[in-house]
């Protein structure tokens, strides 16, 4: 288990969340992706004030929406735990911020599975966005290559809004954190604004029917950084460490290779000719990286 979860009880019993510190008791968890949003809206934290607090146990009315949603998912799948970044992570510790931050790829990577609030602009706003109403379901007969009936399957109308049943068109899209919670899950579930989308390292399916390709779970490094930095940091300083579990994942694959300030030694002169694709200011931020650097 990560350093903290967020306990939700059994599954047979009330949800009663808490926080636990697990000292490297082994376990099964959810992990959850999701927006912080504006600073007016930030989440639920745990702070060095609030622990002793939030290990006690955390009121259900002070959670916010998103996060009911994902701990109600949680519970009902009969999982005990859950991670939540602004939870699990002391966020005026820059100490634990900073030992929590460059763990975060292996808490999704040993996610059992990640549930992506993937319309949610902030956490006021649910996991379960309502849907209009039910479009009737016929129920056919499963007939068999061979001709025999076995079983049934359900026909209905697909929603034709594409945007609200795409998890690459939803707000979690344009959070730069998001780029390696989705590709270091095993298993992804995104409540999108239309419906459900399931997603593995195999393939990613909508509820309402039929398989596409993700190109947000591409390991390719040159896709992982054009796809990274187009997306949104609220921190320029966090530029490198939020994709430190990826380059965690690759460097474990590929130990003779050296990473170097966001491009790969092996395939540096391709790298090198990164571009952008239209005119921005070279970061002011205090990280003092070398101008040949895309970050």
């Amino acid at each position: 288990l990560p350093t903290r979860v967020v306990y939700v009880g059994p599954p047979n019993k009330a949800i009663s969340p808490r926080l636990v510190e697990t000292q490297g008791k082994r376990g099964h968890y959810v992990a959850l992706s999701h927006c912080w949003g504006r600073p007016s809206h930030r989440p639920l934290i745990t702070t060095k004030t609030t622990l002793l607090d939030h290990l006690t146990a955390i009121a259900w009315e002070v959670i916010p929406r998103t996060y009911q949603d994902a701990i109600s998912a949680t519970h009902r799948l009969g999982f005990e735990y859950i991670w939540i970044d602004s939870l699990c992570i002391i966020q005026d510790s820059h100490a634990d911020w900073l030992s929590e931050s460059k763990r975060m790829g292996d808490v999704y990577q040993h996610a059992r599975l990640t549930i992506a609030a993937s319309h949610a602009a902030d956490s006021s706003q649910p996991c379960f966005f309502p849907r209009g109403p039910a479009l009737p379901a016929i129920e056919l007969p499963h007939v068999t290559p061979a001709g025999e009936t076995a079983g049934s399957m359900f026909a209905s109308l697909l929603p034709t809004d594409y945007h609200a049943i795409s998890p690459e068109f939803g707000t979690l899209a344009y959070r730069a954190w998001g780029t390696q919670e989705w590709l270091l899950s095993r298993r992804m579930v995104f409540y999108t604004a239309g419906c459900l989308v399931w997603s593995c390292k195999v393939i990613s399916q909508r509820e309402t029917g039929g398989s596409f390709h993700s190109t947000a779970r591409n390991p390719r490094w040159k896709i992982i950084v054009e796809k990274y930095s187009a997306r949104l940091l609220t921190k320029p300083t966090d530029r490198l460490i939020a994709l430190e579990g990826i380059r965690s994942a690759l460097g474990t694959k590929n130990p003779d290779d050296t990473y170097c300030f966001g491009l790969w030694k092996n395939s540096m002169p391709d790298q090198l000719l990164w571009y952008c694709l239209k005119p921005a200011e070279r970061s002011k931020s205090a990280l003092h990286l070398p101008t040949w650097t895309w970050a």
